[in-house]
């Protein structure tokens, strides 16, 4: 008979010889030797073992000694105790192959003979320090960190961790800062961060007309003679000064290893309002100006729609995407469209909440980056002038701007229309009869 070989244990099981069988033995004489199944390796066997109980033992044994992990100290002591108990290797032999003493062979050995089982190769349940911040303490502290400070009279804007600390002794739970800490840490609970979030109706009735509305004149295949213009306004610019008088408007190039400096002392000498109407098909300026704080008006609007129509003149329908603004609104502005002066133009208000619809605050976001950010100017005449100097410049390196934002297909591929572009996908692309209008 072959040697019974376990792959986990490295050595090899040779059973006791067989018994030879009497020469008076028959057919009908069972042998003595009894007969072994086989475990296949499917099972978790690997190995042969007779169905006795003996074996059995012998089988849990070495289903242990597999084991391998947090379990490695329990699987040393089962192949250590199988070839003690089953091998029949002196205590002494076993002790210097695995490197340990006879002392410590010879308790698990004695321990795994009085309880015949491998649970007894486990180590027994140690008592250990009670600890000292129970699940109770837990709760209080999760409970507190999730309240307002007012709710416990107290007037600081947010629950810090040593006045979770206070406020949790006082309940009848003491508990230092580090262990509030630790709580708040295992649980994700931050009570020194904040979110923003914008509370509006969901269920707006005007959102989606609106937002489709906009969307199929980006992607739509426009006539020769309709053209879309976006418009908005940027307000409240900072005209900044030096206060030293330095050259180069306060700022030094940078240099090998250090970046540009700039002039942190400043003194402001008012504010302006950039307005610009944009083509998205080509990203190029119809109509811009630059207004003193507070001049910005209904009228002021409605002169930038004549240069509007003045820069079109072939164009029937002129499709005017922008905001909600009160100049946008007004009774005069509304008279004016109705006009048959202004009939041409077809406003698109876009929603609430929602004016990355106007492409126009792509240009004025890009126009800032490009040319006021980092400069100074000796006054508002100088800014007025370095601005139409700007705007001219932009001319020259605007480009088309590309839109990718469908409702219909973000509702066919999620299920529903989403409201959020993520930041820097709001560019339109001029749609063309050769390729699908939805970019």
């Amino acid at each position: 008979m072959l040697p019974l070989v376990c792959p986990f244990l490295g050595s090899a099981f040779a059973p006791a010889p067989a018994a030879p069988v009497p020469a008076d033995s028959g057919p009908g004489v069972e042998p003595l030797v009894a007969e072994v199944d086989v475990i296949g390796a499917s099972a978790g066997g690997g190995f042969l073992a007779p169905d006795t109980s003996v074996e059995r033992e012998r089988a849990a044994l070495l289903r242990a000694a597999r084991g391998g992990g947090p379990a490695a100290r329990e699987a040393l002591r089962a192949r250590f105790v199988t070839a003690v108990v089953f091998e029949g290797r002196p205590i002494a032999e076993v002790a210097r192959s695995f490197s340990l003493t006879r002392d410590t062979v010879r308790c698990w050995v004695r321990r795994y003979r009085a309880a015949g089982t491998a649970e007894a190769l486990r180590d027994l349940p140690r008592t250990g320090r009670p600890a000292r911040i129970t699940c109770r303490e837990q709760a209080v502290v999760l409970t507190i960190a999730c309240q307002r400070p007012q709710e416990f009279g107290r007037c600081e804007g947010r629950m810090t961790q040593a006045m979770i600390a206070e406020e949790a002794t006082r309940q009848g739970c003491p508990v230092k800062r580090s262990s509030v800490q630790r709580i708040l840490g295992s649980a994700e609970v931050r009570p020194h961060r904040e979110a923003y979030y914008l509370f509006t109706k969901k269920d707006d009735p005007e959102y989606a007309p609106r937002r489709d509305a906009i969307c199929e004149i980006y992607t739509r295949v426009m006539p020769a003679d309709e053209v879309v213009v976006c418009m908005d306004e940027k307000a409240g610019v900072q005209v900044l000064g030096m206060v030293n008088g330095t050259p180069h408007g306060g700022r030094q190039p940078p240099g090998y290893g250090t970046p540009a400096r700039l002039e942190q002392h400043y003194k402001r000498h008012g504010t302006r309002t950039l307005v610009g109407a944009v083509r998205p098909d080509n990203g190029k300026l119809v109509a811009s100006g630059v207004y003193a704080s507070g001049t910005y008006k209904t009228r002021e609007t409605i002169e930038l729609l004549r240069a509007i129509r003045r820069e079109l003149p072939g164009m029937r329908i002129i499709h005017l995407v922008w905001d909600n603004g009160s100049t946008h609104r007004s009774a005069e502005m509304r008279s004016f469209l109705a006009s048959p002066e202004g009939a041409c133009f077809h406003p698109l208000y876009t929603p609430t909440h929602a004016s990355w619809l106007d492409l126009a605050e792509n240009f004025l976001s890009r126009f800032s980056r490009r040319y006021l950010h980092g400069k100074r100017w000796t006054g508002l005449d100088a800014f007025d002038e370095d601005m139409a100097a700007c705007l001219r410049a932009y001319q020259h390196v605007a480009k088309p701007m590309r839109w990718r934002y469908n409702p219909q297909e973000q509702a066919e591929s999620t299920g529903r229309p989403t409201r959020r572009v993520r930041r820097g996908r709001c560019f339109l692309r001029p749609a063309s009869p050769s390729r699908p209008t939805a970019a």
